[in-house]
């Protein structure tokens, strides 16, 4: 069987659906030496492992990545003989060959619940297109219960036509040295304890909420207390400038450390130094975050929305309303005055939940629905 794949995705710098596609890619490249797979892209494939004799790159040039796939997705569909090909963002391309089945992955629709929450650009891709292509689909993978909910609600695509695919989180790395942590935290200028969060800033992070409530728990700091800092590790993505108002204007704006985009070692560094994780998000596909956090055995402080509590269960905290800054204050002071032993059942709570999931898991389900 040949196997298309969208793989737009899978660029050097990735974040929520490249991190999806890489480990489900690498995992099939590590089980599946039967099919063939073709990579498709308007642009460099970035792959960091070796390929086996299965796998084939296809690669053209073109500024506009959903367009392309629009319109050149059926005619290299046909060229290379594929019998399946796996939507991998939200997108399936104009018309469909005959014989050919389309998979589609969703993995969140917080255009469609929340107004105005996305790129301008996103939004008009995903108005455009997404709801045909869920009609056109002959499966649908959904990342969580919560997005397969939003598919059957939203568009009124049939139950039966979705499967669950649960994503999972990064590998957990050796730790690191203590020299290397506090080479991380010197480079950022943090010298004390410190919070931390980790995504983009963009609205549905709902970053405005975590400066609130930092500001509320510092001003509720006992005299002689050491002051806490609050990291914003993350690149700006759009709509920031009301963030970056709200820290310019705030009285603890020297406590808040925003880093822009990181390593992978500098994030490990910046988790396993930190008191606590902070990622009050307002809408989530599934919550790659939490899992990452998990690793570390952080005390997590998260909302009780969409697929968070799928991921987060009883292993963490979660906030009265997304947007309560007084509820995330009193979550930041019980995360900062922990005993040891309390830090121990999170850390054990945080292991169990996190070995639910497995990237093994995904890529065999996701495998099954591409050849059946």
């Amino acid at each position: 069987m040949k196997i298309g794949i969208d793989a737009r995705p899978l660029m050097k710098q990735r974040a929520g659906i490249g991190t999806y596609v890489y480990n489900v890619v690498k995992m099939l490249n590590d089980i599946d030496d039967k099919n063939e797979y073709y990579l498709f892209s308007c642009r460099e494939v970035y792959i960091d492992f070796e390929l086996g004799e299965n796998w084939h790159i296809v690669t053209e040039s073109f500024p506009v990545g959903t367009l392309w796939l629009a319109l050149r997705g059926k005619s290299l569909i046909k060229q290379y003989g594929i019998d399946v090909f796996w939507g991998t963002q939200h997108v399936l391309p104009w018309g469909k060959n005959k014989g050919t089945k389309y998979v589609l992955t969703i993995c969140d629709l917080a255009q469609f619940r929340i107004p105005d929450i996305g790129s301008r650009y996103n939004t008009i891709v995903q108005k455009a297109f997404v709801k045909g292509s869920c009609e056109k689909a002959d499966r649908i993978l959904a990342i969580s219960e919560a997005t397969k909910y939003d598919i059957v609600d939203i568009f009124g695509i049939e139950t039966s036509k979705i499967v669950c695919t649960y994503l999972a989180g990064t590998e957990k790395p050796e730790r690191a040295s203590n020299e290397e942590i506090q080479k991380v935290k010197q480079k950022f200028n943090i010298s004390g304890n410190y919070f931390l969060y980790v995504s983009t800033i963009e609205p549905r992070k709902n970053v405005e909420t975590i400066i609130a409530g930092f500001n509320s728990f510092m001003d509720g700091l006992e005299d002689g207390n050491e002051p806490y800092y609050m990291v914003l590790a993350g690149g700006l993505g759009w709509k920031y400038e009301g963030v970056l108002a709200m820290i310019e204007q705030s009285p603890y704006k020297d406590y808040i450390i925003k880093t822009g985009f990181i390593s992978q070692k500098e994030k490990q560094c910046l988790f396993e130094g930190a008191t606590a994780f902070v990622y009050p998000s307002l809408y989530e596909g599934f919550g790659i975050p939490l899992l990452e956090a998990m690793n570390y055995g952080l005390p997590i402080i998260t909302t009780s929305v969409s697929s968070l509590p799928e991921v987060g269960q009883s292993a963490v905290m979660y906030m009265d309303e997304p947007k309560n800054a007084d509820s995330l204050a009193g979550l930041l002071k019980r995360c900062s005055t922990l005993t040891d032993e309390e830090k121990k059942s999170i850390a054990e709570n945080d292991e169990n939940q996190r070995n639910r999931f497995s990237w093994d898991k995904c890529a065999m389900e996701t495998l099954r629905i591409l050849t059946e």
